[in-house]
């Protein structure tokens, strides 16, 4: 499953999250045979299930795991005898004991129910949704716990088993499931019967059934056919999506030894979907923006999240569906190796897209999540559904695939490879621990890759590297020591006793590199040559924070377009952003950083220096320095706009477009420059009026800067522009850019936008999640989610994982903070116990930091605000 950080990553998670506990061990599915029958317009289903058991031991009770469903009728079957079954629900633990009168045997038996079920407006279990022409549809999304919402179920990864799926659906409508179709015969009534293959072994929370008016466009790759469905209407908007994965089917049968073990591949794009994408087995299902796209007129960035989350969710056929993990406290597996694996079939595709760049400034938020005192352990346990939907986090996603990164890096690609096929033909339609795949690692490349990932898998946070480097005749020593990094100032400075294993990378300015296994808390390696620096992170490849004295981070800084790689370049502003946290480090040691790579045109780099040289503008800026700022900014700016010029040029590079939109943005956003002002309203218009004839790098831009000092007619025009929108893209650029006026009205209109009609429920809460990305409107959104909590916590779906507690995390202020506190106090939200905690953290340190490092910059401005250029 694919959480939509990057895209859309704002919802909230206050449904009924129930007790639910562990099934007992007294029978195991082998098959089921399910028949739904939906009724859309009574927003309900009916359901005749069978399923094939195997009984471990003597019992005359079967517990399955149930929520929302109608028992009508129940049969078990063992030795040729059937018996009627009395049902005791547990609504708290969404469980059905189903008893008859005389025990079952060991062996073989099958149950057999008839119930009715709800197609609920949720976005889970078998829920009900509507297209944008208003055409009624029913879709699945049963991870982690919901699957038991649409048939009772053994729900839980380790009970694995085949499905033979039918669906009774209305004339006209498309029905799509896991495999292909076995069978599609007309009636009963009006209705047509489509009857699918047997599925392979897969948990129940992979099983899929879409019905409604979709249509596709189809192409194959390896032999296997490729379809991709949108609403009927949009299909052509999906051929972009095909051909990415065609290309990943291509690359994935490639690295695995195991060629795509599903028959077919279908990509589905639901209009209602809370998480960003789900990995159903043969039946991968999207939110609609991550399918369509017109592919000559599209943004790069679309086209980048596109084809990411197609490599994610492909991978996850392997890693989740063909290897399940065992249980969800072991979800990293699956999560983390997708992200992991996502980059590779893209960066094979489309090198120029730098994906190999993204995945080094990826770890760096990664390590920004796991310097918190309130992080988590890749592994950690989880037994209800709050807490195992509280697990698909940063960590399972980005701290995993860092750290698989890593060990790959120290073993070798090929070598790492070889693991990767060994731990899946082990284990191949069953289930694993990371045991298991670690094991597989260290048994293939004959390195302690055991110690190494369990260092990081078992334990929270991550190390930073303190280096200390002196000359002495023609060799270089290098005396490095380890503990955690807490980005808490004074957390930092208190003892702490954890230890890591992994290999720490060298390098030198004299160009000398070596790579060696740090074990324990303080060792000392030797370069030769005489050095100024040593970099303790060489190929940007390690899970872990550096280190530097000041006379190390100026001569790095330095040095850093000429002998250090971009990757290099990204990690080592991130450490040095690092140290600036826990007051290491003066801000003014950052920006110098920022001006030694001002000439930098990898847009990755340049990505990482704007985004902190926004925070630092949020959270860092008083009043009256901020012109100075702004100042000191445009003149950064403007030499790198006048480099990479104003408007696109026939033959240049997708990097080039990207980093134009994002330096304009700073520009104008952050910088406020006159002419970019007056630009972006230019450009705003235009795309108003016809978005295809604007670059979609620049339009995303333009539209916030024209919202800065928009007036109410322009509000209006955008909120008719989403309405008549043309494309998902179109629509959610013009949707978002309702959040980024300064007019508290205007702003107060979107948050009310945001829970009327108009505006789908997947789409509710990241829209007044980007009320509180902007600095203004913050205190307004936070007012607006106290008085409309009721509207608020029905919104959002199953995938929504308490964001609006995450978003509640950007204040920076302490009364803001002790108001935070009171409410949730009174509203605790069980999928968020740990989220609330980083958020009250986060503002916590970001307290702290303005108030070490505001005098710092005031006077680093005061010395340099016009060492840049023009103003």
């Amino acid at each position: 499953m694919k959480r939509i950080y990057a895209v859309v990553a704002f919802a909230l998670l206050t449904l009924s999250l129930a007790t639910a506990q562990r099934l007992p061990e007294i029978a195991v599915p082998e098959n089921y045979k399910l028949t739904f029958t939906p009724d859309l317009d009574k927003a309900s289903f009916e359901g005749d299930e069978t399923i094939a058991i195997h009984v471990l031991k003597p019992t005359s009770e079967i517990t399955l795991n149930s929520a929302e469903i109608e028992f009508h009728d129940v049969t078990i079957t063992a030795g040729g005898h059937a018996q009627k079954a009395t049902v005791t629900p547990d609504k708290e633990k969404e469980m059905v004991v189903l008893k008859v009168e005389k025990p079952l045997a060991a062996g073989a038996a099958s149950v057999h129910i008839t119930y009715a079920g709800i197609l609920n407006d949720q976005m889970r279990g078998l829920y009900l949704g509507k297209d944008d022409q208003g055409r009624k549809y029913a879709s699945t999304q049963f991870e982690s716990t919901d699957a038991r919402r649409a048939f009772p179920s053994f729900d839980e990864p380790a009970y694995k088993a085949t499905f033979d799926i039918t669906a009774v659906a209305d004339n006209g409508l498309a029905v799509i499931s896991n495999t292909k179709i076995a069978s599609d015969t007309p009636g009963p009534g009006d209705k047509h019967t489509v009857r699918f293959a047997t599925t392979p072994r897969m948990s129940s929370y992979l099983a899929a059934l879409v019905i409604g008016n979709f249509a596709y466009v189809e192409g194959e790759a390896d032999g296997i056919p490729i379809r991709v469905y949108n609403p009927t209407g949009k299909e052509q908007q999906g051929k972009f999506a095909l051909d990415v994965a065609e290309h990943v089917l291509s690359y994935y049968d490639k690295y695995f030894n195991i060629k795509y073990p599903y028959g077919k591949l279908d990509l589905v794009g639901i209009p209602d979907f809370s998480a960003g994408a789900m990995e159903n087995t043969g039946c991968i299902t999207f939110r609609e923006v991550l399918l369509q796209i017109d592919e000559k007129t599209g943004g790069v960035g679309l086209k980048k999240t596109i084809a990411s989350v197609i490599a994610h969710e492909m991978a996850h056929q392997w890693f989740g569906d063909l290897v399940t993990a065992k249980w969800w406290d072991d979800i990293w597996l699956n999560e983390g190796f997708a992200t992991w694996m996502s980059s590779k079939p893209i960066e094979a595709w489309r090198p120029e897209w730098n994906f190999d760049l993204d995945d080094v400034s990826n770890t760096g938020g990664s390590l920004n999540t796991d310097s918190l005192a309130n992080t988590r352990p890749i592994h950690q346990a989880a037994e209800t559904p709050g807490q195992i939907m509280e697990l698909f986090d940063g960590i399972a996603y980005g701290k995993a695939a860092a750290v698989l990164r890593m060990v790959e890096a120290y073993v070798g690609d090929k070598t790492f490879e070889a693991g990767v096929n060994a731990y899946l033909q082990k284990h191949q339609y069953s289930n694993a621990t990371a045991a298991d795949f670690w094991n597989a690692q260290a048994e293939t490349s004959k390195k302690p890759v055991d110690k190494i990932m369990a260092s990081f898998i078992t334990q929270a946070g991550a190390p930073i590297v303190n280096v200390k480097s002196q000359c002495s005749g023609n060799s270089t020593s290098i005396t490095v020591d380890q503990r955690r990094y807490y980005v808490d100032r004074i957390k930092f400075q208190e003892p702490n006793d954890q230890l890591w294993e992994f290999p720490l990378c060298l390098k030198s300015s004299a160009g000398e590199q070596k790579c060696e296994l740090l074990t324990k808390r303080e060792e000392t390696f030797r370069l030769s040559g005489c050095s100024n620096w040593v970099l303790a992170n060489a190929g940007a490849t390690g899970y872990y924070r550096s280190g530097y004295d000041p006379e190390s981070v100026r001569a790095l800084a330095s040095d850093a377009e000429t002998k250090l790689t971009p990757a290099e370049r990204i990690a080592l502003q991130a450490d040095i952003w690092a140290s600036i946290r826990v007051a290491r480090e003066p801000i003014g040691d950052f920006l110098a950083f920022a001006q030694g790579v001002g000439n930098d045109r990898s847009r990755a780099v340049l990505d990482d220096v704007l985004g902190r040289l926004n925070y630092i503008d949020t959270y860092l800026v008083n009043n009256s320095d901020r012109e100075a700022f702004r100042s000191w900014l445009r003149g950064y700016l403007r030499p790198i706009l006048q480099d990479v010029g104003w408007e696109p040029k026939p033959g240049e590079s997708d990097e080039i477009r990207t980093m134009r939109g994002r330096v304009f943005n700073a520009l104008g956003y952050d910088a406020r420059d006159p002419q970019v002002l007056a630009e972006a309203r230019k450009i705003a218009d235009q795309a108003i009026d016809n978005p295809d004839s604007v670059d979609h790098e620049l339009a995303g831009g333009a539209l916030s800067i024209a919202a800065l000092n928009g007036d109410e007619a322009f509000y209006d025009r955008l909120v008719t522009a989403s309405k008549n929108a043309k494309s998902q893209e179109d629509y959610y650029g013009f949707l978002f850019t309702l959040s980024a006026f300064t007019n508290p009205k205007l702003l107060q209109r979107t948050l009310d936008y945001a829970i009327s009609p108009d505006v789908r429920s997947q789409d509710t809460l990241q829209l007044i999640g980007a009320v509180f990305g902007n600095p203004v409107g913050q205190k307004e959104a936070w007012d607006f989610v106290l008085a409309h909590w009721d509207a608020i916590q029905k919104a959002g779906g199953p995938f929504a994982s308490a964001a609006v507690v995450q978003a509640s995390g950007s204040f920076c202020d302490a009364q803001m903070r002790d108001q935070l506190v009171s409410f949730f106090a009174a509203h605790k939200i069980e999928a968020a116990e740990r989220t609330y905690r980083q958020s009250i953290e986060r503002i916590n340190n970001c307290v702290d930091l303005k108030s070490q490092q505001e005098p710092q910059l005031a006077s680093w401005l005061d010395q340099h605000g016009s060492s840049t250029g023009g103003q």
